[in-house]
Formats: C-alpha cells, sequence, structure tokens
C-alpha cells in the first residue's frame, strides 16, 4: 500500500470517529467552572482509592487550591449535554505533543461515549496546532480508562518510572502519579486539519 493510501485511509478513519460521536457542546472552561469540574474529579476518587498510592490522592481528591493552581497551568474544556455539565478534558502542549492532563466525567454519565468524544474534540485541536500527537498517563489497573484511551487509539509506549520522568526533558516529573504509564497517540500526516474554534465547538 502506498503512503499516500494508507494517509487516505487514516483521514477516513478519523472522519468516521467524528460521525459517530454522541453530541455534546464542548467550550473552554472559564475560573468559574472549576469548582464543577473539581466535582468531575472527585467523582471517581473512590475508584482510584483501591490501588493508587496514598499520596498521589490529592490529585483525585481536589480541593480548591487544585483548582485555582490548575486552572493556571492547563486549558480546560468542559462538555455539556442537553445544557448538562457531563465532563472534561485539559490540554498543555510539550514540544510537539499534548499532554492530556484531565479527561474526567461525572461517573453518572460513564460509559456513554461522552469521553470518546472529548478525546475527538482535543485531536480537532490539537491537529490544528501543528502537532504530532497527544499523551497522557494511566494507571495500568484503571482499566475502565486504559481500554477507552487504546480504543480511540493510544499505546503504552512507556512503563518504566525513570523513562517516563526523562520524557521530553522531564515535563511530566510535576504530573507523574507512582505506578502510572505513558500512553501516545501520534499522528500521522494526513494533510490540513478542518479549522477548529479552540474557545467552542459543537461535536456531533
Amino acid at each position: 500500500m502506498s503512503i499516500t493510501q494508507e494517509n487516505l485511509q487514516l483521514e477516513q478513519q478519523r472522519r468516521r470517529r467524528m460521525r459517530d460521536v454522541p453530541d455534546l457542546a464542548i467550550r473552554r472552561a472559564r475560573r468559574s467552572d472549576m469548582r464543577q469540574i473539581a466535582d468531575f474529579v472527585r467523582s471517581s476518587a473512590s475508584w482510584y482509592a483501591e490501588f493508587v498510592d496514598a499520596s498521589d490522592m490529592g490529585e483525585h481528591e481536589v480541593d480548591e487550591a487544585w483548582e485555582e493552581k490548575n486552572f493556571s497551568l492547563r486549558d480546560f474544556y468542559i462538555g455539556h449535554a442537553d445544557g448538562e455539565p457531563v465532563g472534561t478534558i485539559s490540554l498543555q502542549v510539550f514540544g510537539d505533543y499534548a499532554y492530556l492532563g484531565y479527561i474526567y466525567l461525572d461517573v453518572a454519565h460513564v460509559g456513554k461515549g461522552y469521553g470518546h468524544t472529548l478525546m475527538t474534540f482535543a485531536e480537532s485541536l490539537v491537529r490544528r496546532m501543528g502537532l504530532r500527537g497527544m499523551v497522557l498517563i494511566a494507571h495500568p489497573e484503571a482499566t475502565w480508562a486504559t481500554r477507552a484511551y487504546e480504543k480511540f487509539g493510544f499505546e503504552c509506549i512507556e512503563t518504566d518510572k525513570d523513562a517516563i520522568l526523562c520524557w521530553q526533558d522531564g515535563c511530566l516529573k510535576p504530573y507523574y502519579e507512582e505506578g502510572f504509564e505513558l500512553y501516545r497517540y501520534a499522528f500521522e500526516v494526513v494533510g490540513d486539519a478542518p479549522d477548529a474554534d479552540m474557545d467552542a465547538m459543537e461535536v456531533s
């Protein structure tokens, strides 16, 4: 198969994925949204408590100080379904990759495809930025998350703690949690991505 044919197939797959996601209105979060975003994160904290190191649970049982600190560090986006807030995703750019630090849904909305929609939205933004792909870290026992990431196209590229901490000149050191592994979704070169409004987008 030629490179051109391969790239065409990848682009067709990406466009099908855009069509198949459930409707979700996604916009850039404001500071006033951080309380809701913190609620999303806390809603699944008990799921992580079974295997996450106790010293890292502060990244799941988040408080007002977390809201203030992280709003200044990351670009958060919040998704609404029929006017109801259902989930969030955050982006930070490190070199040629975007780091997806938080991908969280209210637990009442897990399994409805909204996480996939949020990642599809993020992919559109990241392609528009001209980056090489997206990365995230996940715990291997958080199988509800890792299955979703792998289904989307992420691959686990590193399990060794030291290697993860050295990735891209150590940019992930402030965000690493014990036992987490590094996943990457690398883009193929398929031409220009469609325009994306970075403050608001309807994914349907």
